[in-house]
C-alpha cells in the first residue's frame, strides 16, 4: 500500500500584502498610529495575524500582554472607487488627530487606493504641516507595490533614516533585529538568557517593539544581533549593514541558535565577538551538561526504544543530523531512515552523504519503509503519515533555540513514548 503523507509545498516568494509588513514593523511602538487607506477588510486581516500572533506565543508557554497600537482604516466604499477617496482619508487623519493624539502617524495606501489614484503622499505632507507631527506615507498601494517583507523591511529603513541619530555607543546595551514572536517567544527568551550568561541586557527588540520616542536613542547600542534563520537573514542583514555603515553599531552577524549545533556555533561567536573566548567554552560546556543531565533522567523511557526518521524535506529545509544526534542522546535504536516520494535524486543524494557522516543507518523508499514505519515506537518525522499505526513526533520546521530548544525536542520524544499503546497519532514539540 502506498505511503499517505501531507507534502510540503513551498515557493521562494510570498503573495502577502504590504499593508501587513507596514505594519507589522509598527505594530507594538506606542505613540504610533497606523492608517490603512483601503475597505475596512484590509484592516481585518492584520488584526487577525495579531490574534493568531499571540495564540502562538501562548502555545510556547509565553504571556502575550502587549497591547499593539491604533489600527484605523479610512473605510474605502465602493462608490470611492469610482469617485475617489481621498476627502475619506482626511476625514480619518482627522479622526486618529482627536481620537488618539499620536506622536507619528504612518498612512499605507491599499490595492484599491492605488488603483483609483489617490495621492497619499500629498495628503501625508498636508496633515504633516497642519498638526506639526511626522505623518508618513508609504504608497505600495496593497500587493501592486510587492508583498510583506518588501514592505517590512522598506518601513524599517524609513524609520531609520528619518528618525534616527548618531549616539555614544553604551557598552553591553544589546539591540536585537527581526521579530520571532516578540519579546515573550520562545526564540527571544532563549537569546536573552544566553545573553545574560555574558553580563548583556537586551535594551531594544527592532523594528516593532519600540516605543516611537526611544527610536532616536536606538544608535547607542553596543552593537546588534539578527533574530532568522541559518541562510536566510534576507532584508535584516541589510538593515544590520545600514546601522553599522551609518550609526557604527556593529553586528554579530549571519549566525543564529537554532538547534544545538548551531547554538554552539552562535556562543562561540558571541565570545569571539565579546574576546571573551574562555568563556564562551565554558558556557557551552554548562549548557550541554544541562542538557546531558535531562536526557538522562528520560533514559528509564527511551533507553533501547526503536525509532525511525521519515524525511519529506530537502536539504534546503531539513538536516538529519541534529535528529540524529538527539536519538543517540535518548539511546534509542535507530532502526532506519525512510525516504518519502517528494525528494528529488539530488535531494537524496545529498541526504544519504549526510546520513552516512554519522553511520551506517538504513535507507528505505517510502514503500520499503512502510513496515518499518509501522514496526518502530517512535517516528520522527518532517511530514504527517495518514496510514501508520506509529506514534509519530513532527520534526519542527525550524529547530528550536538554544538549549531549552535542545531539551524541548528531547522531552516531546520523552513523552510521546510514555503514551500507553499504539494508537498512531502525531505530537508536536512545545517549550
Amino acid at each position: 500500500m502506498a505511503l499517505k503523507t501531507k507534502w510540503l509545498l513551498s515557493k521562494s516568494k510570498s503573495c502577502s500584502c504590504t499593508l501587513v509588513g507596514v505594519y507589522r514593523s509598527l505594530a507594538f511602538c506606542p505613540g504610533v498610529v497606523v492608517i490603512f487607506h483601503g475597505p475596512i477588510g484590509c484592516a481585518h486581516v492584520a488584526s487577525t495575524m495579531d490574534l493568531g500572533s499571540g495564540f502562538r506565543v501562548m502555545a510556547d508557554g509565553g504571556k502575550e500582554n502587549r497591547e499593539t497600537i491604533p489600527l484605523v482604516s479610512s473605510h474605502l466604499r465602493e462608490k470611492d472607487g469610482i469617485f475617489g477617496g481621498i476627502d475619506r482619508l482626511s476625514d480619518c487623519i482627522s479622526y486618529v488627530m482627536d481620537t488618539y493624539h499620536p506622536k507619528c502617524v504612518w498612512i499605507v495606501s491599499s490595492c484599491v487606493a492605488g488603483v483609483i489614484g489617490d495621492d497619499i503622499e500629498q495628503e501625508a505632507e498636508a496633515a504633516e504641516a497642519s498638526y506639526g507631527i511626522p505623518v508618513i506615507p508609504m504608497p505600495f498601494a496593497g500587493f501592486l507595490g510587492g508583498e510583506y517583507s518588501d514592505a517590512y523591511y522598506q518601513t524599517t529603513e524609513m524609520m531609520i533614516r528619518r528618525f534616527f541619530r548618531k549616539e555614544k555607543r553604551v557598552k553591553g546595551r544589546v539591540l536585537l533585529l527581526g521579530d520571532q514572536m516578540g519579546p515573550e517567544g520562545q526564540y527571544v527568551r532563549e537569546v536573552k538568557r544566553l545573553l545574560s550568561r555574558f553580563g548583556l541586557t537586551v535594551k531594544w527588540q527592532f523594528p516593532g517593539y519600540v516605543p516611537f520616542e526611544e527610536w532616536k536613542d536606538i544608535p547607542s547600542a553596543d552593537f546588534s544581533i539578527l533574530l532568522g534563520t541559518v541562510g536566510q537573514p534576507g532584508g535584516m542583514m541589510k538593515i544590520a549593514k545600514l546601522l553599522e555603515d551609518t550609526y557604527d553599531v556593529p553586528t554579530l552577524g549571519d549566525v543564529y541558535p537554532v538547534g544545538w549545533e548551531q547554538t554552539k556555533d552562535w556562543i562561540r561567536a558571541l565570545a569571539d565577538f565579546l574576546h571573551e573566548k574562555e568563556r564562551g567554552e565554558e558556557i557551552i560546556r554548562e549548557e550541554e551538561a544541562r542538557i546531558e543531565r535531562a536526557a538522562s533522567s528520560f533514559l528509564p523511557v527511551t533507553e533501547g526504544k526503536n525509532a525511525v526518521i521519515g524525511i519529506g524535506r530537502g536539504p534546503r529545509w531539513y538536516h538529519p543530523q541534529e535528529t540524529l544526534a538527539r536519538i543517540a542522546r535518548l539511546h534509542l535504536a535507530c532502526s532506519g531512515v525512510v525516504f518519502f516520494d517528494n525528494l528529488t535524486e539530488d535531494d537524496k543524494k545529498i541526504l544519504r552523504e549526510e546520513i552516512a557522516a554519522v553511520g551506517d543507518i538504513p535507507i528505505y523508499d517510502s514503500r520499503e519503509g512502510q513496515a518499518v514505519m509501522d514496526a518502530c515506537d517512535i517516528l520522527l518525522t518532517t511530514n504527517e503519515i495518514y496510514n501508520t499505526k506509529a506514534r509519530q513526533l513532527f520534526i519542527p520546521m525550524v529547530p528550536l533555540t538554544g538549549t531549552e530548544g535542545e531539551i524541548a525536542e528531547l522531552r516531546a520524544m520523552y513523552r510521546l513514548l510514555c503514551r500507553y499503546g499504539k494508537k498512531g497519532g502525531v505530537a508536536y514539540v512545545t517549550v
